[in-house]
This record gives C-alpha cells, structure tokens and sequence, in this order.
C-alpha cells in the first residue's frame, strides 16, 4: 500500500458514499482509494449488507396516526413564560444601599463601643501631665530616682 492509501476513508465518508450523498470531488476520491485499498472496499461491503439487512425488516404500523394526538398533546402545552429582562443597575440598587446600611451601622457601633470621637482627644490632652515624655522611654532610670509604678516620684 502507497503512502497516498495510508490515510482509510472514514466510516461517514463510507456510508455517505453508500446513499450517494458525497459531492463529486470527494466522489471520485472515495472510488479511487476503494479501488485501491481491500480493507475499505470490504468495509464498504458489510456497509451495504447492513443496509440490505434494514430494507429486509418488516414495515410496522400501528393502526392510527400518532401525529394528531401528538399535536393536539404540544398544543396543550402552555406557553413558555416570556424571559424578563435583568434590570441592570437599578436591580443592584438594593444591594447596593442594604450594603451601604450595613456599613453605616458597623461603624457606628463601633464608635459607640470606643467611647466616641471625643475620648481621643481627652486622653491625648491629659497626656501632657505624664511624668515621662511623649517617646521617652524611662524604665529603670525613673524607678531608681525613686519613681513608683505609675511615674510618680516618691517624697
């Protein structure tokens, strides 16, 4: 077998091959690699001895038709529910302010369990009666010149 015969035709090509539904281009390409290949021209055999097999079989019907009640079935159907629209942003609306609450919220509580803004301030002011300077660190100096705990010097 050529290197052009390596590539077998595919069981599609094959059955499209069969019912004549190739165009003439892949027509004459089919015929030409059956012609040449043993193993696809068998494949192309069993196709057809199936296909001979199916028009074997006995044409059923069953006494009425089915389509009228079919259709009267989907007509009874009720219609799909037409699709709505997403809102865009006025449907995020409340999210957005049920966020924005919430938010709000948090922070005031938070600043009711601080104390408030204003006891900053107070704590910041009494801070100039420390015995220590703002940054200054006066640990065993101040206890030796007799400072107790607290920074206040002992008489």
């Amino acid at each position: 077998m050529n290197a052009a015969h390596e590539a077998h035709i595919t069981d599609n090509d094959l059955s499209a091959h069969l019912d004549a539904e190739l165009d003439a281009a892949a027509q004459r390409r089919v015929e030409g690699h059956l012609a040449a290949c043993p193993r696809c021209a068998a494949r192309l055999a069993d196709f057809a001895a199936l296909s001979a097999d199916f028009d074997r079989l006995p044409q059923e019907s069953f006494g009425c038709d089915l389509a009228g009640v079919i259709a009267g079935r989907l007509a009874a159907v009720a219609p799909p529910r037409p699709r709505i629209p997403a809102p865009g942003w006025r449907g995020l609306l409340p999210l957005g302010l049920g966020a924005a609450a919430s938010v709000a919220l948090g922070i005031a509580m938070g600043a009711a369990l601080l104390g408030g803004g204003a006891a900053l301030p107070r704590m910041t002011a009494m801070s100039v009666f420390d015995p220590i300077p703002p940054g200054g660190l006066c640990l065993d100096a101040c206890y030796a010149r007799g400072a107790d705990k607290t920074g206040a010097f002992i008489k």
